[in-house]
């Protein structure tokens, strides 16, 4: 009967999360999108229900599993752990580069989405070597590296079973031998490392999150303090009612900004062009590419500062509700970031750093609220996608800082499909790494569970990248002291660049 509640359970879930993404696409995009673009919005739901698939995999496994060594659940969940994974990689890998391809070959032929077969010809000409490449790096470090070298203590002595009504002694233990001087030892054992050859999806899962995880420490180090500063300092710095003449002074001005930027946009078109028609390369075509970024970076605040200038005058202030509910929201993510940082300190850096953690901290809490139905699941949901948005937050904040760095803001109703799809590509090689990320920061919640199996035991000893994931704690960590540190070095940012997203 737990195994009846436990899939419909999963059935109700998987339809709210896809009317989430739903939700999401129609309150972020721009109006021009609306009834149109079809099929850059199955991508970002899809690709948005995915990742929250992903995350959620872990609190299913463990209601499966119900804390036993062996699972009294009928869901096969390694194979559906796999599943999920192999499918993020596809869409990561292929859907969503292509539609970005797509759109950008559509944008070629002067805006024109109608023109499919060259916008799919420029989608393929620029994904087949990609996944090429892809496909046979992986496969030659496969060929070479796809081992997982796993600590083992080899146990010399032979084993007998024990009493089965006393705990201790219904397991094996090992036989007392007795050596020649009459000295009685007991376990006599060796240790050494396996070699365990890992499945080809585990691996491909293994190094695509790998890539995931680099971009979850640099944005996810940055975004744990971003996000909640931001929230509440755009409540702080919320728009102030203004009266119209200062209203009109101010639309004039921003109106010259934007005729100097047409002109900017006018003339750096023209030099794309060009260095695309004679195939200039090297340091010009970066320092073009680096001049667009910058150009697309003062549109965006642009945008934003009429924006606000518009909730001054026509709003009076803009909606004061949604502005306190930002500010809740950073008190609350700073709670979160607080908790994190804690957690990482007491369980996860002893962890890398191989000894004994100084406190389970968070997975005696989680392990607790796990018996009250929901309870455990709601709050597991609440410190993982937390995450989530810092990923998004800081590559936000990144983009905006530097200077090569392309960027794709989420502005509400305001976000073009590109920005959409960009982001659920992100979103989406994060989650698998929130996934493990959180199967090893909560790995007494996780025990017995195949995500742990997966991520804690293949993954995490794969021969060549098993330092790496003891390596990434502590990038995560050096990029959000580097975010305090920035904040405080510049605590009154300059009126350009002092904006918000989300």
């Amino acid at each position: 009967m737990s195994n009846v509640v436990l899939i419909l359970t999963v059935v109700v879930f998987a339809l709210l999360v896809l009317i989430a993404a739903i939700y999401f696409v129609a309150y972020f995009q721009h109006p021009d999108d609306k009834w149109v673009a079809w099929f850059p919005k199955i991508v970002v739901i899809l690709g948005l229900s995915l990742a929250c698939y992903n995350v959620f995999l872990l609190p299913l496994d463990v209601a499966n599993q119900q804390g036993q060594l062996d699972s009294p659940g009928l869901i096969p969940m390694a194979k559906l752990d796999i599943s999920f994974y192999i499918i993020t990689i596809v869409w990561c890998l292929v859907i969503v580069p292509f539609t970005v391809f797509f759109y950008e070959g559509s944008d070629e032929d002067d805006g024109d989405q109608k023109s499919t077969p060259s916008a799919f010809g420029y989608a393929l000409k620029w994904l087949t070597p990609i996944l090429l490449f892809t496909a046979g790096l992986i496969t030659v470090l496969y060929w070479f590296l796809g081992y997982a070298d796993v600590k083992a203590t080899l146990l010399l002595s032979p084993l007998f079973s024990g009493n089965a009504t006393d705990l201790v002694s219904s397991l094996d233990y090992c036989a007392t031998t007795m050596s020649a001087d009459g000295t009685m030892t007991l376990c006599t054992s060796q240790s050494g490392v396996i070699h365990v050859v890992v499945s080809p999806l585990v691996y491909i899962v293994a190094i695509v999150s790998f890539v995931g995880w680099i971009l979850f420490s640099i944005f996810g180090g940055v975004g744990l303090i971003q996000l909640p500063v931001d929230w509440v300092s755009q409540f702080l710095h919320r728009p102030k009612p203004i009266k119209a003449n200062e209203y009109n002074a101010q639309k004039i001005e921003i109106g010259r900004s934007a005729q100097l930027l047409m002109e900017a946009g006018k003339t750096l078109n023209e030099e794309l062009k060009t260095a695309t028609r004679t195939g200039v390369g090297g340091r010009r075509w970066r320092r073009l590419k680096n001049r667009e970024n910058e150009f697309r970076k003062d549109v965006v605040i642009l945008e934003f500062h009429y924006r606000r200038l518009e909730d001054c005058y026509r709003n009076q202030g803009g909606d004061f509700i949604l502005q306190l509910g930002l500010f809740i929201g950073g008190i609350i993510g700073g709670i979160l970031s607080l908790l994190w940082f804690l957690h990482i300190i007491l369980y996860l850096i002893p962890w890398a750093l191989h000894v004994n953690p100084y406190s389970p901290f968070l997975n005696d809490f989680l392990t607790d609220v796990n018996g009250i139905p929901f309870l455990g699941t709601l709050i597991y949901a609440l410190f993982s996608f937390y995450l989530l948005a810092c990923v998004l937050k800081g590559n936000s904040a990144l983009g905006m800082r530097v200077f090569f760095m392309p960027i794709h803001p989420l502005m509400i109703g305001e976000t073009l499909m590109n920005a959409l799809v960009f982001n659920t590509g992100v979103v989406l090689i994060c989650s698998m790494s929130v996934a493990q990320f959180c199967t090893l920061a909560f790995a007494k919640y996780a025990k017995y569970t195949a995500n742990q199996s997966i991520f804690g035991v293949q993954m995490q000893n794969l021969r060549g990248i098993q330092y790496g994931y003891d390596a990434f704690i502590f990038i995560l960590l050096g990029f959000a002291f580097l975010t305090i540190a920035y904040a405080l070095y510049r605590p009154k940012q300059k009126k350009k660049d002092r904006m918000d997203f989300y």
